[in-house]
């Protein structure tokens, strides 16, 4: 008897396991090396809506166009500029083409060191591709007392180092729209900026991916074991 009870809270504990997982994508930053991001399954639609960005290959030569070292904001945020393919700019902006994602704010973690939010306009529920890394606990930036808040989805589970040698890299004020520019080393302003100045993502990929197909054979042979067992008395 003690042996099947031990089976049974093996299994069990085997398929909360898998239920529990959550997809892990890799990003990949040119000249840097790459993070991992776990995502969170308390926050669906914002982790939905990654997930089909990062299948699309949109995130590939986005530019990582803010970082903020301002008091309550400290972040890294890309997704809304990439290298452009021409050779007239540098950079071209980038608009999400999937609907905007109602607010999780409510459902997911706080703003912590190393996490990943969605970033969003005024409107609560108008976050669409933009994301961004909180560098330290920006408490602004959670629900709670009437405010919003900013949704959570995932957090850095490793690359870490890449993350602050990302933060760290020089900051330029390159007019109103990017105040804060990361930029290489590549760039010590003696002459033009070039494409490869820029803190780039190179790919996104989701390199562990959930498989319910396994829940539904550690159930199955749950199942099967209970009935045997049932049978024997």
């Amino acid at each position: 008897m003690t042996r099947f009870l031990t089976v049974v809270c093996v299994a069990l504990s085997l398929c909360a396991s898998v239920v529990e997982a959550a997809p892990i994508v890799r990003v990949q930053v040119r000249h840097l090396g790459h993070f991992d991001i776990q995502l969170h399954n308390n926050t669906p639609l914002h982790r939905d809506n990654f997930v089909q960005y990062v299948n699309d290959g949109f995130y590939t030569d986005n530019v990582f166009h803010r970082s903020d070292h301002r008091p309550g904001n400290y972040v890294l945020q890309t997704a809304s500029y990439k290298i452009s393919e021409s050779d007239r700019f540098l950079i071209d902006p980038v608009v999400g083409s999937y609907p905007s994602v109602e607010n999780e704010a409510h459902l997911g973690d706080l703003n912590e060191a190393m996490t990943i939010g969605a970033a969003r306009t005024s409107d609560p529920d108008s976050a669409t591709a933009g994301w961004y890394i909180n560098m330290a606990h920006n408490t602004g930036y959670d629900h709670g007392n009437g405010n919003p808040g900013y949704t959570v989805f995932g957090h850095i589970i490793s690359g870490q180092d890449v993350v602050l040698a990302m933060y760290n890299v020089n900051v330029w004020n390159a007019g109103d729209m990017f105040p804060m520019l990361p930029l290489l080393d590549s760039f010590d302003n003696t002459g033009p900026l070039q494409k490869t100045d820029f803190v780039v993502i190179e790919s996104a990929t989701v390199i562990v991916t959930p498989e319910p197909a396994s829940v539904a054979v550690l159930g199955i042979g749950l199942m099967g074991l209970l009935r045997r067992r049932a049978q024997r008395g």
